[in-house]
């Protein structure tokens, strides 16, 4: 099941151009039910274990210096570009960082030289990821400094290690349930490894967008030397953390796309990520913690999973990428995420015979998934607006609005979507500088065809043209035009995730919506039986009387309601 992928010659062809670009995070502002998930959310990021004085506690029982603070920073920083406000205690969090460093500059035990701790390297992931972001929305000498610093004191000193990272299993880790934990090893340049299996590598993620912002000399050949190793890294037979896992395919993806766009680091990403779809990904779009073991989802692998098929479709073209991410966006992240705002585990539907999506006993991880969530919720709003020079593609529709520069000029604009309830979305230019007419390109999703897709402007009906699974026309887009686009969404029996798993049963769809029947007991639907639409994607089976309905809103519930949630959404033929 598994290839080592040796990495050829650096250059020897491939082109890192991606379909388009993400409008800037700072350019856009949410609505309707993505704007009330983040601010939610980012009200739970206000309570007290987010606080800085908490979360230097919170480092010694994590044993991942740094993990906590630096997502804390990341969500934050996020959010201040989002929503356009900023949490009071952010700027204590960049004012009071040095407090917490050790006399080399960074989070932790200074270890003897030609040593190393796993958890502590991926500790300072996040920690660097944070910095970096806030250094992007507010350049700080301060915050560059700490980058520097730690990719010098802390991370470098690690590339002649990686040649020493263990080959074999290690069954202590692989027995282990707990998550965080170091365990400690009395010789070897591993002094402490992680049961999140192959957290090391996810630094990748923190170390590449670090490249752009202080491109200290050796971190380019560290950053290499960790891809290399990586390559020869078997995430299946160390039972990998999917969560590192799927961060180090990000890290890898940006260094493709920024920096070596070599064939084979794509081909790298591409091949793990299949890997981790095929073993690793649960009914409902959601993750195993490690492979071959599904115990729980995490929200951060599932934020992880988002954003890369996000940009694997930007760098590839291709649609079934972007069908996964709102597959994932739509029931597994927000399934995750709790009444309080957080995000917390759930059951792994599908693995072991189970047929219902359900909360798991570790209701909220408010020591990494609450903050998280973050990053997910903002990119998803990002991700509703892609540009090139003369055209702007939709590959989501939240609603909302985006400011849009072209070379022409700028366009301001307004969206208000029924997705994915309905297929129906209305774009109106509220402020329009633009001279020349843009081609405007509408994904059209899982579930739903390309050739009943209407489109109007201005109420005057508009030819549509199909490029794959995008429905594209040309047109001027001047102040207080209004272009609304319409498309069917129908229920669909559709085939398991791994259809291994569980041979001779289905899920059924309502577009990217799995729909599933609530209850204790599980019961019979067969495919072929016919249903009746109620509206807001329900549907109720004629034989049967028994309704579909997308999986619940958690927010919308009590703690004690959310926590008895039980729904069927694998059913027998």
């Amino acid at each position: 099941m598994f290839t080592q992928l040796r990495l050829g010659v650096a250059g020897a062809s491939a082109s890192a151009q991606g379909v388009s670009i993400p409008v800037p995070l700072s350019d856009v502002r949410p609505a309707g039910e993505l704007l009330r998930r983040a601010e939610l959310n980012f009200r739970r990021l206000h309570d007290a274990e987010f606080q800085f004085d908490a979360m230097m506690i919170a480092f010694t029982a994590k044993e991942a210096p740094g993990d906590w603070v630096g997502r804390c920073l990341l969500a934050l920083t996020e959010y201040a570009r989002l929503l356009g406000r900023e949490a009071p205690h952010l700027a204590e969090i960049v004012t009071r960082l040095p407090e917490a460093f050790n006399a080399r500059g960074y989070i932790g035990e200074i270890h003897p030289p030609g040593t190393a701790d796993e958890n502590q390297i991926g500790g300072h992931n996040a920690l660097l990821r944070g910095l970096c972001e806030y250094h992007r929305w507010r350049p700080d000498e301060r915050v560059r400094g700490m980058i520097r610093t730690i990719i010098t004191n802390l991370m470098l000193p690690t590339r002649p290690l990686w040649a020493q990272y263990p080959e074999q299993p290690a069954q202590e880790l692989r027995d282990n349930q707990l998550v965080g934990l170091t365990v400690r090893r009395a010789t070897g340049a591993w002094r402490g490894l992680s049961t999140d299996i192959g957290v090391g590598f996810f630094t990748l993620d923190s170390l590449t967008q670090a490249y752009a912002v202080e491109p200290v000399p050796g971190l380019r050949e560290l950053i290499e030397t960790m891809i290399a190793r990586y390559a020869r890294f078997d995430p299946v037979a160390h039972s990998a953390q999917t969560h590192s896992t799927l961060s180090t395919l990000r890290g890898i993806l940006r260094w493709w796309r920024d920096v070596d766009p070599r064939p084979d680091y794509l081909e790298l990403v591409r091949t793990r990520h299949r890997l981790y779809r095929e073993l690793a990904e649960t009914e409902s779009h959601a993750n195993y913690n490690w492979f071959g073991r599904p115990d729980w989802t995490e929200p951060c692998a599932i934020v992880d999973a988002f954003l890369l098929v996000v940009q694997l479709w930007s760098a590839t073209g291709e649609a079934e990428y972007l069908d996964e991410a709102h597959r994932i966006f739509f029931n597994a992240l927000g399934h995750a995420q709790r009444p309080n705002g957080g995000y917390g585990c759930d059951l792994c539907t599908g693995a072991r015979g189970l047929l219902f999506a359900a909360p798991h006993e570790f209701f909220e991880a408010p020591w990494c998934c609450s903050m998280r969530g973050a990053e997910g919720l903002a990119r998803a709003a990002q991700f509703g607006w892609f540009t090139e020079a003369e055209s702007l593609t939709l590959p989501f529709y939240f609603g909302g609005t985006a400011r849009l520069d072209f070379p022409d000029g700028r366009v301001e604009i307004a969206q208000q979507s029924e997705y994915p309830l309905e297929g129906r979305v209305e774009l109106k230019m509220a402020a329009s500088t633009l001279t020349r007419p843009k081609t405007l390109r509408f994904y059209v999703p899982t579930g739903c065809a390309v050739k009943p897709f209407r489109l109007r402007h201005n109420g005057t009906p508009v030819a549509v043209r199909t490029e794959g699974r995008f429905a594209c026309a040309t047109l001027n887009l001047r102040t207080g035009d209004v272009v609304a686009a319409q498309f069917p969404i129908e229920l669909v029996a559709a085939p398991l995730q791994n259809p291994g798993r569980q041979p001779g049963h289905h899920r059924f769809s309502h577009g990217p919506l799995l729909l599933g029947h609530a209850g204790e007991e599980a019961v019979a639907l067969p495919a072929g039986n016919v249903f009746t639409p109620l509206g807001a994607a329900r549907y109720q089976c004629a034989a049967t009387g028994r309704t579909l309905a997308p999986l619940p809103a958690l927010i919308e519930l009590t703690e004690a309601a959310a926590k008895a949630v039980r729904t069927q959404i694998v059913f027998a033929d």
